[in-house]
């Protein structure tokens, strides 16, 4: 596997996972605990009754810019979770794992 790579902004992680088709995450959750998701952005691995009824992207994008949360798809839960940016520490695809490293303003 390639040597890490960073990712700085919500976006970029977002387009990541979408066009490596699925990826395992790893983050803090609100209790403190850290937990590993495998997710996908890709509905061809989302059962149907799971698909959202319309996706629309400018809102989206607003929405992970505005609060860090982003939302995928977790293939061993089988429903959709919140992750929040601000508290993920790396997301590997099937050839490369990033560190991500939330730019600060």
């Amino acid at each position: 596997m390639a040597a890490d790579e960073q990712i700085r902004n919500a976006v970029k992680f977002w387009e990541t996972i979408y066009e490596a088709g699925e990826g395992t995450v790893r983050f803090i959750k609100k209790s403190g605990n850290a937990r590993t998701m495998n997710c996908t952005l890709d509905f061809s691995k989302i059962p149907q009754q799971h698909h959202p009824k319309s996706v629309n992207m400018a809102k989206i994008l607003k929405l992970m810019q505005k609060n860090g949360i982003i939302h995928v798809y977790d293939l061993d839960k089988k429903d959709w979770r919140s992750i929040p940016f601000e508290k993920v520490d790396w997301l590997e695809t099937k050839d490369k794992r990033y560190k991500v490293v939330p730019y600060k303003r």
